[in-house]
């Protein structure tokens, strides 16, 4: 497949290609190409150019456009979902509900721009004087990179690429190399549907490579990045001398307080947002705090409930469980539950790899000294589990870590619930539940080194928008 820029399909202009694999056969999908500066460089000017068109068109004429984008991607739905299925190794029927998830995105949001209504202020302004109105009304900002993760590329992208279109900026999406094909046939979607093709495009290559070129350069008006906190601090640090208005998704640990009075079955049930995507989700719990008293009954429910679960084939209907994105990850979980035991963790289930498979794995005998207790976050289906005494005990070790972006708690003392919530260090926290929680209109984001900015409905509008205040003196 090829990159499209300036609406056209392109190759690399040094006709560098990168192989797509999937990772559950090893089998070369396809090609994409590895794009050099100068294709930076011509997508850029070209998305100056674009943003000038796009951004002084009424929000009406744009909405008209990218109503039809929910109804084109529905059309190619099984032929999205299978080409995603092939590229990451994840079941086909979680790569349709991705779908559907991300065409209720597109309708979401174009719908809530409708309704983002600016401010007035009159005669009583500080400095102000009678006859004064003042009102603010939303601009765009310009050209937007949205980097997109592999885990959720449809569905997360388009928390960026819906906000920035529709409030007047132009695009260009860089795809993560392992789900490129997949990103690239989304992009052309977007034309189909009737967006300039000078308006969004996509560039593809190694993030290490093209990174620089997206990032380190006055053509760029803001970035919204979907990462590792590793490579948001990197963006964050080359961005700095032009002033990009930023907006990172990032990493997490996130904690899943399970108190004395919680109902395991329902705590166990919860546990299967670790197992979709293979555990390969931003916001799924990836430390179970557990009650002494509790602990090891939960362990032991955990255990009998995921014998149940099939890994497999990701395109058969009967796979709960396909691979991790790559076998170089599915080698770094292995090597961190391997770490974890030399810190004296006990691996009671699972754990074994197998190509990109990666079966899952529990945990006993986490201490919270433990590097995977703190900062250490694994990116994949493992369940540690780690033992508390008292409330504080369990907030201290929720709360000791660099990330902070969701947190989980289960407990039948709503009092006590609420409480929890005030005091964990997150950017959402779910009571009666686990922490993977992202509902399309709330903010979402993170505390600490789990990012900056929120999106979701009304707070991406804001995010890829200018406010600007238009003052009139002295109306009589």
């Amino acid at each position: 497949m090829e990159m499209l820029i300036g609406g056209a399909k392109v190759g690399a202009s040094n006709n560098q290609t990168i192989d797509a694999v999937n990772p559950a056969t090893g089998e070369v999908i396809d090609t994409f190409p590895s794009a050099s500066k100068e294709d930076i460089e011509r997508c850029l000017e070209i998305a100056q150019a674009g943003k000038e068109k796009w951004g002084s068109m009424s929000m009406d004429d744009r909405s008209k456009i990218m109503r039809r984008i929910p109804e084109v991607f529905r059309a190619h739905k099984d032929e999205l979902a299978e080409l995603l299925c092939r590229e990451m190794g994840k079941p086909i029927y979680q790569c349709e509900d991705d779908l559907e998830v991300t065409v209720g995105i597109f309708e979401n949001i174009v719908e809530e721009a409708r309704h983002l209504l600016g401010s007035s202020f009159m005669d009583l302004s500080s400095g102000g004087e009678l006859g004064d109105v003042q009102f603010t009304v939303y601009e765009p900002l310009g050209v937007v990179v949205c980097i997109a993760p592999f885990n959720f590329p449809y569905d997360t992208l388009t928390q960026k690429v819906a906000a920035a279109l529709i409030m007047g900026n132009s695009i260009v999406i860089k795809p993560p190399s392992d789900v490129s094909l997949s990103l690239i046939r989304y992009t052309e979607l977007l034309l189909e549907a009737g967006v300039p093709g000078d308006v969004a495009q996509i560039v593809t290559g190694r993030g290490s490579v093209l990174g620089d070129y997206l990032v380190k350069t006055p053509l760029v008006d803001a970035i919204s990045f979907t990462g590792s906190t590793e490579v948001g601090v990197k963006i964050c640090q080359d961005s700095a001398p032009y002033l990009h208005r930023l907006i990172m998704e990032l990493g997490g640990n996130d904690p899943f307080i399970i108190f004395d009075d919680a109902d395991l079955d329902l705590a166990v049930e919860e546990c299967w947002m670790r197992l979709r995507n293979s555990g390969q989700t931003c916001c799924s719990s990836k430390r179970y705090i557990v009650h002494n008293s509790v602990k090891d009954k939960f362990c032991e429910k955990l255990v009998e409930w995921l014998k149940g679960f099939k890994m497999g084939d990701p395109k058969s209907r009967e796979t709960d469980i396909g691979t991790v994105i790559n076998e170089k990850a599915a080698k770094e979980i292995e090597e961190q539950i391997a770490h974890t035991v030399s810190q004296g963790a006990r691996l009671v289930y699972g754990g074994q790899r197998d190509g990109a498979f990666v079966t899952p794995a529990v945990l006993m005998d986490v201490t919270k000294d433990m590097d995977v207790a703190k900062d250490m976050e694994i990116f994949g289906p493992v369940f540690p589990i780690i033992g508390f005494d008292t409330e504080e005990e369990a907030l201290k070790i929720a709360n000791q870590t660099i990330y902070g972006l969701n947190a989980g708690c289960l407990t039948a003392d709503m009092t006590r619930s609420l409480r929890v919530a005030s005091k964990l260090k997150a950017g959402t926290v779910v009571s009666n539940g686990c922490s993977t929680w992202r509902g399309p209109e709330i903010p979402f984001g993170g505390y600490k080194m789990s990012g900056i900015g929120r999106e979701g409905g009304r707070y991406s509008l804001l995010t890829m928008s200018q406010e600007k205040t238009i003052a009139i003196r002295r109306i009589k």
